[in-house]
């Protein structure tokens, strides 16, 4: 089974080139995701889409301390993109401060896309905001990215459907590892959110993959974790589908 890494920022690599390169070399599928709409469509002027490597329109939560959503250019390019990401809430620090105006663009950004397209949402501190937008907007979807909150909420997104993807770091707490075992296997999927998180202390990068793998597949007791993540991603892409 192919390797497929569903939060990955290409972008945030100085040497870019060389590991857009590598990942469609080794056949990992890649989801690209990217912080802005504009972000979005540099990557999509400078690098082709392949069978491997997609990028993801997205407009980061964190991103509204420097810039303003635009939303003409998320309108303009909304209807070519089968994926967004990275979008959602962050309720932390000084992004507490900009809450009304993170949860209009969220509510904008759920209300605009259409039943086909798969979404990487973030949600710090906002894990219910997160969950009542989707819910209200029906969007089905929806692969929640490093989720760090609750259980209750965790609950309830579970019933509801969704899928999370995981990565080393959350191994490195007792929250993370309840939040990995509360998770049922069919909903997981990985993704490396690279560059910002280590694998054995360095930073990680597409070459090791294959290790992240590993060191999840151990923690969950899942030695075939290379074929559960597969029929995962598979699910839910084709959701809705006879």
């Amino acid at each position: 089974m192919n390797l497929i890494d569903t939060h990955f920022h290409l972008d945030f690599y100085r040497d870019h080139k060389y590991w857009y390169d590598y990942i469609n070399q080794n056949r990992q599928y890649t989801l690209c995701v990217t912080n802005t709409p504009g972000v979005y469509y540099s990557c999509k002027r400078i690098y082709s889409e392949t069978k491997y490597l997609k990028f993801a329109l997205g407009f980061n939560p964190k991103s509204i301390v420097s810039e303003k959503f635009d939303k003409r250019l998320f309108n303009h390019l909304i209807g070519e993109a089968k994926y967004i990401g990275e979008v959602g809430l962050d309720f932390t620090g000084n992004l507490k401060e900009r809450r009304e105006e993170q949860l209009q663009c969220f509510d904008y950004i759920c209300s605009s896309i259409n039943e086909n397209q798969v979404l990487s949402v973030h949600s710090k501190n906002a894990e219910k905001a997160v969950c009542d937008i989707l819910k209200k907007h029906k969007v089905k979807k929806t692969i929640l990215h490093w989720y760090s909150g609750n259980l209750e909420t965790l609950k309830e997104l579970i019933e509801y459907g969704y899928y999370f993807s995981i990565n080393t770091s959350m191994l490195q707490s007792i929250k993370g590892q309840k939040i990995l075992k509360s998770i049922p296997q069919n909903r997981l999927l990985i993704e490396s959110d690279g560059p910002f998180t280590k694998v054995n202390n360095q930073k990680y990068n597409p070459s090791k993959l294959q290790e992240v793998y590993s060191q999840i597949g151990a923690f969950l007791e899942s030695p075939e974790i290379n074929k559960l993540v597969w029929q995962n991603f598979k699910d839910l892409i084709t959701q809705g589908k006879n």
